[in-house]
């Protein structure tokens, strides 16, 4: 492949040598092409589903991949534009793995991607992250395909995971679960369009994540976000969340302003207002949190520098008011 138009943006030498493993192999056909075409060369996708007539109108599969393994059917389309390319697939459910089972399964892994709109699959994954101490990035199509989201974690930084940012979530679909209900919206009204502009922020993301520090404009991404690791977009001017514009008010652009429409996203740190103690970050980072002075700080373990022990940190004060359900 010529990657000569694109090695001014991007570390292309270095992409090739990642391996991405993805979870979900519908909506993210594209955005894995997308990676492909940009050099990511190793690839691990995971999805126990299959091809079905309902797949090609919003998910990127052709109709003569009905019926194969969804995984099998990106797979191929991943070779036909690298045939280079290294390709694992697992048609299985392995969210219900332990963590000593997907031990080997991760090992090689430099980033996660959870391309789907299960919440078991997202927590699975930022688990997987933090015990890998590797990138993830998460992408979710709210109802209707009104609006997406776009969360990306670095558990090599010192910032929120997932469940920190989308803490009042875990407690929605604890309780949800614990009354055999599932709260994971489904894809009607979820059209291609829907998927792909948050897929193109995603693909961004990823490159950032996986060339951070490179001289190029992707490898200055992560840096120029700092902790705003919740994007979210709208993606018709119908959407809402519980009656409000929460990108208007966000932006703090008056009901008056004409020129406010559609398509506008916003980048947000720790989008529940108030991080709560975080049992994942506890558990897989050895974080501790303490009350102080009616915020929570996070207690980072003593760490070797220079060959010396260092005192525990703390940083990141956050008020103790609640949560709020985005």
């Amino acid at each position: 492949m010529d990657f000569s138009r694109i090695r001014t943006a991007m570390d292309v030498d270095a992409l090739q040598t990642k391996k991405v493993t993805l979870f979900g192999a519908g909506a993210s056909v594209g955005l894995s092409l997308d990676l492909t075409r940009c050099g990511v060369s190793h690839w691990q996708l995971l999805d126990p589903d299959v091809v079905g007539f309902e797949n090609p109108q919003r998910q990127g599969h052709d109709p003569g991949q009905i019926g194969q393994p969804k995984v099998e059917a990106v797979a191929t389309r991943i070779r036909e534009i690298n045939p280079s390319a290294v390709v694992e697939t697992v048609p299985l459910d392995v969210t219900g793995w332990t963590d000593e089972q997907t031990q080997a399964l991760f090992a090689a892994t430099d980033l996660f991607i959870a391309a789907t709109d299960s919440f078991v699959a997202q927590a699975f994954v930022n688990r997987m992250a933090l015990l890998r101490n590797v990138p993830a990035v998460f992408i979710g199509i709210y109802a209707g395909g009104l609006g997406a989201e776009v969360v990306w974690i670095d558990p090599r930084r010192r910032d929120c995971c997932f469940r920190c940012l989308c803490s009042k979530r875990y407690e929605v679909q604890k309780e949800a679960h614990s009354g055999g209900k599932s709260l994971d919206p489904n894809s009607e009204g979820a059209d291609i369009f829907s998927v792909r502009i948050p897929d193109a922020v995603a693909g961004q993301l990823v490159i950032g994540l996986l060339t951070l520090g490179a001289p190029n404009r992707y490898g200055r991404l992560i840096e120029q976000l700092g902790d705003r690791q919740f994007l979210q977009f709208s993606l018709s001017p119908d959407f809402k969340i519980a009656g409000r514009d929460i990108l208007k008010e966000k932006l703090g652009i008056a009901n008056d302003v004409e020129s406010y429409f559609a398509w506008n996203s916003i980048a947000i740190a720790d989008p529940d207002r108030g991080q709560l103690p975080c049992p994942d970050c506890e558990t897989y980072r050895s974080h501790g949190f303490e009350q102080v002075d009616e915020a929570w700080r996070r207690v980072k373990p003593i760490e070797q520098v220079n060959g010396t022990q260092t005192a525990a940190d703390l940083f990141g004060a956050r008020p103790l008011e609640s949560s709020v359900t985005l």
